[in-house]
């Protein structure tokens, strides 16, 4: 399976099995988290089983969740930099690791208790956001099936996500890497399904570099820009800089 494939795999996931994660997932699991904060300054990821009580009295506001009983909390030192950015990026790491292991995920955002959520928080710190874990259950309820319809992914096509739009294939054309780049970002969860991150070149740099870039008026949407960026950079074997409208090559490695 390619890069792409595996992007293209991922899907939320509502229903999940009884089944208690098994201890070799925990451990491959707790391992990336581990990895993740000890190399990303403010990232605190915490991983929580057989915990439902977070989405408790919550399932009308977003979705049916079936047995959603474990989770990773995405704490975050919120004086970190570029930490909303950072934050989105390792989250969906995490989450394609997850798809690998055949383990089902859903973000979700503030459709949860945070009061319940068995995270440990210091001063300065805060939860962002939850990744819901477990394994799918195939047979899910007719108003699960009903809700997955209705928060499904726009369809956009590719060069949707480059700005100008007009410009896409010849951009493409210039620099062959950016189809399956803007084909990865296109994978990409989003809050609310806005799909908000763009594409495009920077004709003031000489190098002309391709670089990502959000309307940070809303500042959830860095996180979003976050989440593209893991995506490009694990489809084209690049390494993104940190910023919004930063080149999404010639940055540090993601771990």
């Amino acid at each position: 399976m390619t890069p792409l494939q595996l992007l293209q795999q991922r899907h939320s996931v509502r229903a999940f099995t009884e089944d208690p994660l098994t201890m070799e997932h925990v451990k491959k699991l707790k391992s990336l988290l581990t990895m993740i904060n000890t190399h990303q300054q403010g990232l605190k990821f915490q991983l929580i089983t057989d915990d439902p009580d977070p989405l408790a009295g919550f399932s009308k506001s977003y979705g049916v969740f079936t047995n959603p009983r474990n989770y990773v909390a995405a704490v975050v030192d919120t004086a970190a930099p570029d930490v909303l950015e950072r934050a989105g990026y390792y989250a969906e790491q995490f989450v394609i690791k997850a798809v690998e292991l055949g383990i089902g995920t859903c973000f979700v955002g503030g459709t949860y208790n945070e009061q319940k959520v068995k995270a440990q928080l210091r001063a300065g710190e805060k939860i962002l956001f939850l990744i819901l874990l477990g394994y799918p259950l195939n047979k899910t309820k007719l108003l699960a099936r009903m809700m997955a319809k209705m928060v499904h992914r726009k369809v956009m096509t590719f060069e949707q996500f480059f700005e100008p739009q007009s410009e896409a294939h010849t951009a493409i054309s210039e620099n062959p890497i950016l189809q399956v780049g803007l084909e990865a970002v296109a994978c990409a969860p989003s809050a609310l399904n806005k799909r908000p991150v763009r594409l495009f070149i920077d004709s003031a740099d000489e190098n002309k570099e391709i670089c990502a870039k959000v309307d940070d008026s809303n500042p959830k949407n860095l996180i979003d820009l976050g989440i593209a960026k893991y995506n490009y950079n694990f489809v084209t074997d690049t390494e993104c800089m940190w910023g919004n409208g930063a080149p999404l090559s010639g940055g540090e490695s993601y771990l």
